[in-house]
């Protein structure tokens, strides 16, 4: 007899949930009732520091860019 007790490969019986649209839309909007909707001066505020951060961003990948380039012009 082995140590180990035998492992069945039998599916577990569940019973199988059926999909009903007008309860699945009905908690769809009670999660979306739960959601903190951000005001227009927080989307304003946010928005204007996504912008700034990808010009930054942007811009300095451009001068790293540049000094490398420039860089590798004087060695080749």
């Amino acid at each position: 007899m082995s140590e180990y007790p035998s492992v069945t490969t039998e599916p577990r019986s569940t019973p199988a949930a059926k999909f009903n649209p007008r309860q699945f839309l009905a908690e769809v909007r009670g999660e979306l009732d739960k959601v903190v909707w951000p005001d227009r001066k927080q989307v304003i505020a946010q928005s204007a520091s996504v912008l700034l951060i990808v010009v930054a961003m942007a811009s300095f990948i451009y001068l790293l860019d540049e000094l490398l380039r420039w860089l590798s012009g004087l060695i080749f």
